[in-house]
């Protein structure tokens, strides 16, 4: 009687077969493989996130010169240069921030020279170009290059250039016609009044 009872509790325990654990392997490399996208989708977002911060930056360091310097002319604070000349332009600082002997003028030239020392320095190929006055409010345009804005064929878009039609979002994300930037260059706008 116990061999009986032996085979019986035998025959009643069973474990996973081989297909059970294939087809458990399978579903587990399946959500292993969604995780890695999630990632990826993660530091896309993460890389959009860092250039945004960097453009707040700037923004926020070009509205403290002007204000700082009220006596220099709105010409003084114009950058009208197309991205490829930013990007490439290698200013010189005379070091006026603070110096009774400076003129505004050149107060406000040296700013424009660190402004863009610093646009080339924390964004990817980076730019800027002011247009305005003091009364009406300065546009300060950043402008980068994102090797992650392409099209579905995987090319780079192509910038998305102002028209006067432009408005809402896509008013803060255009890139001046002077600037003639290049595919997948992405262009952040916004307005100081000083």
């Amino acid at each position: 009687m116990r061999h009986s009872q032996f085979i019986r509790r035998r025959s009643s325990q069973r474990g996973a077969t081989l297909i059970e654990a294939l087809v458990s392997l399978l579903v587990m490399s399946f959500a292993l493989m969604g995780l890695a996208g999630l990632q990826l989708s993660a530091l896309a977002f993460q890389k959009s996130a860092w250039s945004a911060h960097r453009v707040a930056e700037l923004t926020g360091d070009f509205a403290e010169r002007v204000r700082a310097n009220p006596k220099a002319v709105d010409a003084d604070y114009q950058y009208v240069e197309s991205y490829a000349t930013g990007k490439a332009a290698a200013p010189t600082l005379r070091g006026c921030r603070g110096t009774a002997a400076c003129t505004p003028g050149q107060v406000a030239a040296d700013d424009m020279a660190e402004l863009l020392l610093k646009a080339q320095a924390l964004l990817p190929q980076g730019s800027m170009q002011i247009t305005g006055t003091v009364a009406n409010g300065f546009v300060f345009t950043s402008m980068y290059l994102d090797k992650d804005n392409l099209q579905t064929d995987g090319s780079l878009k192509p910038a998305l250039v102002c028209q006067a039609s432009t408005a809402g979002i896509d008013l803060r994300n255009c890139c001046p016609s002077t600037a003639s930037a290049p595919d997948g260059v992405r262009c952040r706008r916004f307005t100081i009044v000083p």
